[in-house]
């Protein structure tokens, strides 16, 4: 009776002590929420430097478009106003001429920092590549010039076709002004008729020309204002001819479809020397697309071979004979591989470049009419190049390959 009081002091004590297994999985527990912890801590603490690094990339990206903006907008501004007015007022008619809705100031201010800009991003790479100072400075040059001369040429080239598109939709517009002018319309309601949509930049002038008499302005002078913005002779004679015609009251609609069929002729004419002329463009191509690859092709080759063949003698003992040998004096191959296809791709492109404007003369009279064909007609050299210097190599090294 004595000894079940402490058998059940014991049975107490047992169980208020933690087992083990209960120690060790609170343990891991404890560790397990500590890393869970730790892991969203840093979750969120790399999501908060990517915040950070984002928001900071806004910043410099807004910063850096406001000042390009500013650059862009402003600065050619301010550069164009030191423009004379003599070479200002020129560029502006050229720039109306070729349908822009910029001014001079803003063209050539737009051209001063293009050019610089352009310029120190080739010295820049330039040096990245690790080319000599004289390289540096050659392309940078090069790449100045070239940003100069594209404005310049895409003005023409933008005016020429501004132009031909005028000219080659002149004789409709004509025959139905003369259409609309017999059918009982006055002038100015024939010109407003005729300007239809698929007329191009010529309905666009008629419209402004009828909207400008419909606010008073004499009908001559209107018309007047069509040949300051469309430079076309063909244009500016049928212009001429609608203002004599209203002027002194004479049949009107006959003298302007009789012009019509005099362009229309002349338009013939032109097509037919075009087509006599395709000869000359055809042996021009096949020159430039053909003729000038394979024979750098060739040359290429020939130089790879003799390069090959003098890395294999030894010069110095040819050159050491003995007196009264009469032998021929070999000299190093000084033109290397590399920069003889260097110097074929430049020689190449160049030729494609002046080719195009070459073929442009032939077909219409103007060169800058081959324009739009420089990219084309220099890309389809060079693959033409590399196409026969590949074909070419492996015809070298067969016939040396059996020879040896």
């Amino acid at each position: 009776m004595t000894e079940k009081p402490s058998i059940s002091v014991e049975r107490k004590g047992a169980q208020t002590t933690p087992s083990p297994a209960k120690t060790i999985a609170s343990f891991i527990s404890g560790i397990i929420k500590f890393i869970y912890t730790a892991i969203i801590e840093l979750v969120g603490l790399v999501f908060w430097g990517i915040n950070i690094i984002i928001i900071f990339l806004i910043l410099f990206f807004k910063t850096i478009s406001s000042v390009l903006h500013i650059i862009i907008v402003y600065v050619p501004r301010i550069i164009g106003r030191f423009v004379p007015p003599s070479i200002s007022m020129k560029l502006d008619q050229v720039l109306v001429y070729a349908g822009i809705g910029l001014s001079a100031e803003e063209v050539i201010g737009m051209t001063v920092v293009y050019s610089v800009v352009v310029s120190l991003v080739v010295f820049l790479l330039s040096n990245f590549l690790g080319l000599t100072i004289m390289y540096k400075i050659t392309a940078s040059a090069i790449a100045f010039i070239t940003v100069w001369v594209f404005p310049n040429v895409m003005l023409d080239a933008l005016l020429y076709r501004r132009t031909q598109s005028v000219e080659a939709v002149l004789p409709d517009v004509l025959d139905i002004i003369a259409q609309n002018i017999r059918a009982g319309m006055t002038t100015d309601r024939a010109l407003w008729s005729a300007a239809r949509p698929e007329f191009g930049p010529l309905a666009v002038e008629l419209q402004t020309a009828a909207r400008a008499t419909l606010t008073g302005t004499p009908l001559p002078d209107a018309l007047i204002g069509i040949t300051n913005r469309v430079k076309s002779d063909r244009l500016e004679q049928a212009i001429r001819l609608i203002i004599q015609g209203v002027t002194s009251g004479g049949e009107l609609p006959a003298i302007l479809q009789t012009v019509a069929i005099d362009m229309r002729s002349e338009h013939n004419l032109l097509k037919q020397m075009k087509s006599e002329t395709n000869s000359h463009v055809m042996f021009i191509l096949f020159a430039i697309l053909f003729g000038a690859p394979l024979l750098f092709a060739v040359s290429l080759q020939f130089i790879m071979v003799f390069s090959t063949l003098f890395s294999k003698i030894d010069i110095t003992q040819l050159s050491s004979l003995p007196e009264g040998t009469t032998a021929v004096m070999i000299h190093p191959f000084l033109i290397t591989p590399h920069f003889y296809q260097i110097y074929a791709y430049v020689t190449l492109s160049i030729l494609a470049f002046f080719g195009s404007f070459l073929v442009g003369l032939l077909r219409t009279g103007r060169p800058i009419a081959g324009l739009q064909s420089v990219p084309g007609m220099i890309l389809i050299t060079l693959v033409m190049f590399m196409v026969l210097n590949y074909i070419l190599s492996n015809v070298f090294s067969g016939v040396f390959a059996s020879g040896i």
